[in-house]
């Protein structure tokens, strides 16, 4: 078994390996490596899910192990490409920030389908979509609001990819991680503002966090 094999089935050893690079470094050429790691899938334990990966973080309330981690992610995808499309019919932006957002919309509606197929595959229950509410009134609180939620989109996958069993759902976090990122860096510049809030490593966010985040945009 090489090296990055060992970081592909071992959560533990993985945990080191980014914790060493300060979080991020090498999650994009990870990612391509574990995509291009053969098309044997590895199997969930009953249930489509590993009992050890992601109790007490946060995602256990959207269900055990891998399931619990990528229906979490995919609450925070659906309010991402809800946000988009609300920002696109308040009609506030314009030109190419405008073909941007749609854009970034679009793979925000992309990584949708790739975690509901996820879950669908490993014999999870997709929850109910939730109804989301944003204030829009300009185009500064719009970009400072998209700014926020890519990044932390960004940080969410990378607080997780130390525990997830998975190759196929750690392959998708972490590719879906980098593009979170680059989304984040596009739309910071757009606002003047730092594309990289964190300094040279990216910081993870745990689901607690992500979640405490979100709820204000989830109607009750």
């Amino acid at each position: 078994m090489t090296a990055m094999e060992d970081l592909a089935r071992d959560p533990a050893s993985r945990r080191r390996f980014l914790k060493g690079l300060g979080g991020s470094a090498a999650a994009g050429s990870f990612a391509l490596f574990l995509a291009a790691c053969g098309s044997k899938k590895q199997e969930l334990t009953p249930g489509g899910s590993n009992p050890k990966t992601g109790a007490g973080t946060g995602t256990d309330r959207y269900g055990p192990g891998d399931l619990g981690i990528a229906i979490f992610a995919l609450t925070l995808e659906y309010i991402e490409s809800d946000f988009y499309a609300k920002v696109v019919e308040s009609g506030k932006l314009s030109g190419k920030l405008l073909e941007m957002v749609k854009r970034f919309g679009d793979q925000e509606s992309q990584h949708v389908d790739a975690l509901e197929a996820f879950v669908t595959d490993n014999g999870g229950k997709l929850t109910s979509r939730p109804k989301t509410t944003f204030d829009l009134p300009d185009k500064a609180t719009i970009l400072q609001q998209a700014v926020t939620f890519e990044n932390l989109g960004a940080g969410a996958y990378l607080g997780q990819a130390d525990r997830i069993v998975s190759k196929d759902l750690l392959a998708a976090a972490l590719s879906i991680h980098t593009v979170e990122g680059r989304h984040a860096a596009a739309l910071s510049v757009a606002a003047k503002v730092s594309p990289t809030p964190n300094g040279a490593f990216a910081t993870p966010t745990t689901a607690f966090n992500v979640i405490t985040s979100i709820q204000p945009n989830i109607e009750q």
